[in-house]
């Protein structure tokens, strides 16, 4: 277990030669399985590996009892006592549900939601809570009044966001997954920047809080961040044991490759800023790469998808609502407090009062975006989407400190995540994997998108991605 220092800044490495070695979520399972592994014994591993690591990268932010929960699943459940951890928004017993805000108390919830009750049920045995920025609301766990979460291959890099912490932990070596939920690309953001696997499945695929079936879009969904195809793909199959939505065609247990897809490639950005030469380079030599495998490659253009420009500010108008909206919560929970602590969420607030009169057109649009994504499969007769998941490289702490000025904070941000959240609007799935490194030698991504319910076609090319280029582990 080392923390390497270079001139390239510090590399937070948890593996070791401990209990876990380097064995994947799949591979501690079948070994506790197998007796040549216990509970206990592969907790207390990842429990000193996330201690190790945890002052560097700052990803932990409440821990349970020592040894975690225990599973709470029978034992012939998928992950049955696979050390993991929960992001702080998630309501589970023994955890503060805190959403990376001072401005809620630190409370134990006494018991699960069905968010919490579903990940459980898969086996894994949770040590902790995940560290995040404040609501989810940016795409850095970088914070006005204490110590940023930092980006393991390199801790001068952010980690990404929001499901920040539990990249951080999966990407070290500390954990084999953890949980993530993607409301913009919360989970596929910092799977890219981390060099991990990251599915966010199809609107209603999973558990949700019971609250988000009464908004206007909801953009929300939840899911995991592991190293390999493998383990996203077991999660989404013990997950749908737990809890299958029957007006989608169940994902099933995706075990490999499958049969040649058209796939349209998608070169350009939603917003203004385009996409950065070094984020699109590695995905254009993956679609030759695809096409060498006998994939058929068409160019896709955001006209193809009836998106614009104007796609962003309706984006943007939502996100404000949904801070306010999130914020009301929050003081209805801690009476007399304020429900934000971070700068940019109270500027989001003021963007959402400021913008309130463009509210129901932008909602009217978003809710039309879902229509025209599904038709240009039809029309454009693709099975998958694939582009950058980022539109710029990872940034270093500090491009999104939260004190900046709001419109150049937004600015800096709207220029990295100029892709993900067509999906949490549309409603489609989308994975993140890993595709190559920048300059700097921080991990880039590649990201397949799919009309709704075929998170197992994603999965499919997924792991043919990684058997074409396996997956970088940090301590490669």
């Amino acid at each position: 277990m080392t923390t390497e220092i270079t001139q390239a800044g510090t590399r937070a490495n948890a593996f070791t030669d401990d209990a876990l070695g380097t064995l994947d979520a799949t591979g501690v399972a079948e070994a506790i399985a197998a007796g040549t592994l216990g509970v206990a014994e592969a907790a207390t591993a990842a429990t000193e590996r996330i201690r190790t690591v945890d002052p560097a990268t700052r990803a932990v932010r409440w821990w349970l009892p020592e040894g975690g929960t225990g599973p709470q699943a029978p034992a012939d459940a998928a992950f049955h006592g696979v050390p993991s951890a929960i992001k702080e928004n998630t309501a589970f017993a023994g955890l503060p549900t805190t959403m990376g805000s001072a401005a809620l108390p630190a409370t134990p919830a006494k018991r699960s939601g069905p968010v919490g009750e579903q990940f459980a049920a898969t086996g894994v045995n949770v040590l902790a809570s995940t560290v995040m920025p404040e609501f989810g609301m940016t795409a850095s766990a970088e914070f006005a009044d204490r110590a940023p979460a930092r980006n393991p291959w390199n801790t001068d890099y952010t980690v990404g966001g929001s499901s920040s912490g539990s990249a951080a932990l999966v990407a070290s070596g500390a954990l084999p997954i953890a949980h993530g939920n993607d409301g913009g690309g919360s989970i596929r953001i910092p799977a890219a920047l981390n060099g991990l696997v990251g599915l966010k499945g199809t609107r209603g695929r999973l558990a949700e809080l019971p609250a988000l079936a009464v908004l206007p879009v909801n953009v929300v969904c939840e899911g995991v961040l592991t190293r390999t195809v493998r383990d996203t793909a077991r999660y989404f199959a013990a997950a749908e044991r737990h809890r299958r939505n029957p007006a989608l065609p169940p994902v099933g247990h995706v075990r490999g490759p499958g049969r040649r897809r058209r796939i349209g490639l998608v070169t350009e950005s939603v917003t203004e800023f385009g996409i950065a030469a070094e984020c699109l380079a590695p995905v254009r030599t993956l679609a030759d790469e695809l096409t060498d495998q006998g994939h058929e490659i068409i160019e896709l253009s955001m006209t193809d998808l009836r998106i614009d420009g104007g796609f962003v500010d309706d984006f943007l108008h939502y996100w404000g609502l949904l801070a306010g909206l999130e914020v009301a919560v929050t003081g209805a929970v801690t009476p007399g407090r304020f429900g934000a602590t971070d700068p940019v969420t109270r500027s989001l607030l003021r963007s959402g009062l400021f913008g309130a009169p463009s509210i129901p057109g932008a909602i009217a649009r978003l809710r039309a975006v879902t229509g025209n994504y599904e038709r240009m499969f039809v029309e454009r007769g693709v099975d998958a989407m694939l582009s950058p998941t980022m539109t710029s490289t990872t940034p270093r702490i500090g491009h999104l400190d939260p004190a900046l000025p709001f419109d150049e904070f937004m600015s800096r941000t709207i220029a990295m995540v100029g892709i993900t959240p067509l999906n949490n609007v549309s409603g489609g799935p989308a994975v993140s994997v890993p595709c190559g490194f920048d300059d700097a030698g921080l991990p880039l991504g590649a990201q397949f998108a799919g009309p709704a319910g075929m998170e197992a076609t994603l999965l499919e090319l997924a792991y043919e991605v990684e058997e074409l280029r396996p997956f970088a582990r940090i301590d490669g």
